[in-house]
């Protein structure tokens, strides 16, 4: 009998290869462009905007500031439609309207276009492309192998911080500003479509179990295995519903901690490039610099995706949130001297830390609450979170523009996050909603 108490559906062909595998694909591209070309590349556009249209660096952060909150409480009701539909139909949309924003943006000529564009409709096509729907989808597919293929799949979010912004800022150098948002509009529909396609909303629709498999009945199962299936179901029909995890502790104690880890992440991305060449690097030296970065949480992917399979969560949120603390401080610090070889280590560093960043603050809802309602808790705390990261880019840009460096804007940024640490060593895993889960136990 089906495990949801209803027939499955049929796949468009019998699966030789586990469909999560197929998953795994469109929650990377889907990262990879949603980080790569909302984030990672707003530093790229930030001077040649600002000069080119007489724009201060605020007023230019502050479009995707506000977008960031648009999409965090847009995130709230788009939670629930993940658990309902699955990612494929959101991720559609998504791409289409992120592609019409990035092709109008390129002929912005007032300040509020932009704040329209970018902060009131972009971030919301981008919303439904990236690591809310993606990771969602993730969870529902895997729950054994479940830290190892997130912190993977966020291998695209890696890609993102070093292929974008070096091919975006040769673009924008050599064709201006408008060639970019053009170049963006077509990757993004060229790369998400057939993706999106592969989305599928979880295995037991299909008569599959998480990680590979068909479901059974346990009698020809072996133990390892019959661990799994428990495992596995436990995961779903112990899960807590949006309702119940608000009573929880935990789910408050989660939302201030990644809160405050956001803020810093959200605006080392925007003022990192700017921080660099006010220091007296070139924007190649920049760019290579930020390369760098990507680079090293790229290849930190595989540790962490290592260590998220063999040790539980919290320690390992600590450590991400607090060697990002130290990466921050190094990058001000070392960047005063001007010198380019020093800030590599620091590069490294500071990519190593960014590359647990997401997988861990997207694993550890899952563990908490498990994967049946899990877009519906997820996205709950999104909008605080996003107020978080949407208001850190602009204080940082309005102290730059008052005092005339980032020294004490970076040095704030630092602090935040070793809140968030401490937030993260507090969080206690809420109690099993059933006997069974005591014995079954949970993803770590």
């Amino acid at each position: 009998m089906p495990i949801l108490g209803r027939a499955p559906l049929l796949l468009p062909r019998p699966p030789r290869i586990f469909w999560g595998w197929w998953v795994f694909l469109g929650a990377s591209v889907g990262q990879f462009v949603t980080v790569g070309f909302g984030l990672q590349v707003t530093g790229v556009f930030l001077e040649p905007m600002s000069d080119s249209l007489g724009w201060a660096r605020s007023q230019f952060v502050l479009a995707g500031s506000l977008g960031f909150i648009v999409g965090g409480f847009a995130a709230f009701f788009v939670g629930p439609l993940i658990d309902r539909y699955g990612a494929r139909p959101l991720m559609l949309v998504g791409a289409t309207i992120a592609g019409l924003v990035f092709l109008v943006t390129s002929q912005v000529e007032e300040l509020w276009q932009f704040i329209a564009l970018r902060g009131l409709v972009g971030q919301i096509g981008l919303l439904m492309t990236g690591p809310l729907v993606v990771n969602v989808a993730l969870s529902k597919w895997f729950v054994h192998r479940r830290g190892a293929v997130i912190s993977l799949a966020s291998v695209g979010i890696s890609l993102g911080g070093i292929l974008p912004p070096i091919l975006l800022t040769r673009v924008v150098d050599n064709g201006g500003w408008e060639s970019g948002w053009i170049v963006l509009s077509a990757a993004t529909v060229l790369l998400i479509y057939p993706v999106a396609l592969l989305m599928r909303r979880q295995p037991e629709d299909y008569g599959l179990s998480p990680d590979g498999g068909t479901r059974s009945d346990g009698s020809q199962l072996s133990a390892d295995e019959a661990r799994r299936q428990a495992l596995a179901d436990q995961d779903l029909l112990g899960s807590y519903t949006r309702a119940e995890a608000l009573r929880t502790p935990a789910l408050w104690v989660l939302i201030a901690a990644v809160a405050f880890g956001v803020a810093a992440a959200g605006s080392l991305g925007v003022h990192a490039i700017p921080l660099l060449t006010d220091a007296g690097f070139s924007r190649s030296e920049a760019a290579l610099l930020f390369g760098t970065h990507g680079s090293f949480s790229l290849v930190s992917k595989f540790a962490w995706a290592w260590a998220l399979q063999r040790y539980s969560v919290k320690p390992l949120a600590v450590l991400t949130m607090s060697s990002l603390a130290l990466a921050l401080l190094l990058l001000v610090t070392t960047s005063e001297a001007g010198s380019l070889p020093p800030m590599f280590p620091v590069a490294a560093l500071w990519g190593s830390a960014v590359g647990g960043f997401l997988p861990i603050t997207e694993f550890i809802w899952a563990s908490y609450f498990g994967r049946r309602h899990l877009g519906a808790v997820r996205s709950t705390g999104l909008p605080i979170s996003v107020i978080f990261g949407g208001a850190a880019p602009v204080l940082a840009g309005l102290y730059f523009d008052r005092v005339g460096d980032y020294r004490g804007a970076f040095f704030a940024l630092a602090l935040c996050l070793l809140v968030s640490a401490t937030l993260m060593a507090l969080a206690r895993r809420p109690p099993p909603k059933t006997p069974a889960a005591t014995a079954a136990g949970r993803p770590r």
